[in-house]
């Protein structure tokens, strides 16, 4: 435990916060919650490593850093209703948690939903909904939402997504074309009305999220 306690806290100082991440709610959250319990048993003694974590099924957990940097952009409330999009094993959630009023967990993977309820019970987190669904379209019986945070990259953002958000409600997402291409974390603001802006954050590598891929090319 004390091991783990240590890794994260290196994990903070060294790869977090020399990333500009200066949150201090953020920063706690990032120590106190243990990383190493939501990836499989064979990766916790690098579930700090500032790299995705392969989970099982062609999904990843996201690297600390860009996790962090995401989040800070988000600036999230007290107050915020909170949909976290693909978040896997429940990770995304349970640091949530501690920084908004309620989170709306969505995973389609039944499985990696079920890891996530029995560890956000595990730490005495009550504000976090699972909800089983297509990770593209969101999970509208809860909106609106004043953050949505995506978990992984994505090739354009739905509008089903969009049309979620509540007026001045913010969206973070990492955007890119192909697989192998760099892509570009960015914030998504409503300004309401169905209008929409986005501003580009900084670069950001994340696999694709089920369903948010490029469509396939047409092949003759």
């Amino acid at each position: 435990m004390a091991t783990f306690d240590a890794a994260r806290k290196n994990m903070v100082d060294c790869q977090i916060q020399t990333m500009g991440v200066v949150m201090p709610e953020l920063l706690a959250a990032d120590e106190r919650i243990p990383r190493e319990r939501f990836v499989p048993a064979g990766l916790q003694h690098i579930a700090c490593a500032d790299r995705d974590l392969p989970l099982g099924g062609g999904r990843y957990l996201l690297d600390s850093s860009t996790h962090a940097r995401l989040l800070q952009a988000a600036e999230p409330r007290p107050t915020d209703h909170v949909l976290d999009i693909g978040g896997c094993t429940g990770y995304s959630a349970a640091i949530l948690s501690g920084l908004v009023e309620k989170v709306i967990a969505l995973e389609e993977n039944r499985e990696f939903l079920e890891q996530g309820q029995s560890l956000w019970r595990g730490l005495g987190l009550t504000n976090i909904i699972p909800r089983k669904g297509t990770l593209a379209a969101g999970d509208p019986e809860y909106a609106p939402y004043d953050l949505i945070i995506v978990n992984g990259a994505m090739h354009s953002i739905p509008p089903a997504l969009a049309a979620q958000l509540a007026p001045r409600g913010r969206m973070l997402a990492i955007l890119k074309q192909g697989e192998n291409d760099i892509g570009h974390a960015c914030r998504v603001s409503s300004a309401g009305q169905g209008q929409f802006s986005t501003y580009t954050l900084f670069e950001a590598g994340a696999p694709f999220l089920p369903g948010l891929s490029p469509p396939a090319a047409f092949v003759f």
